[in-house]
């Protein structure tokens, strides 16, 4: 089994200088938990997920007494001063970069030792540069608990 037997494709991605926002709103409606982020050649620049949108200490730079909020620090009072100073910027700020990729011929443990080896929880999967596919923790799992239940 390849990547391009699980992955997900077409997928959804944004231009570099699309803002937070836009992204965030984005990924809400297409209901992705990443999106690949594209130059102007529409090559892939980065990666944006939920924890780029700025709930991070690196955006909360007078962070006073914290609570946890989707996993980072934040005082309830900032999160509306963060979301909003955060959703105006570009995404090409707030993305991660470099890309891990994987080519769509590669194999399933191949993507799972990329994933464990790297810490990361998606690869964009490509065919002679070209984005194609993507695939996600969450297609690993649903992989896993299909062998396990003998589908």
């Amino acid at each position: 089994m390849d990547a391009r037997d699980i992955m997900t494709s077409p997928v959804v991605t944004i231009g570099e200088d699309a803002t937070v926002g836009e992204a965030a709103a984005l990924m809400i409606e297409r209901n992705a938990s990443c999106l690949p982020v594209l130059d102007g050649n529409g090559k892939i620049a980065g990666i944006i997920t939920h924890s780029d949108f700025g709930f991070q200490r690196r955006f909360l730079r007078l962070a006073g007494e914290a609570h946890t909020l989707m996993g980072s620090y934040v005082r309830p009072e900032s999160v509306e001063r963060v979301a909003r100073e955060v959703s105006a910027r570009p995404v090409k700020d707030v993305m991660s970069r470099p890309v891990v990729t994987l080519d769509a011929g590669a194999s399933i443990s191949d993507v799972a030792e990329v994933m464990i080896s790297k810490g990361v929880n998606r690869i964009p999967i490509t065919r002679d540069k070209e984005l194609v596919g993507i695939i996600t923790r969450h297609d690993m799992v649903k992989l896993m608990l299909q062998n396990m239940m003998g589908s």
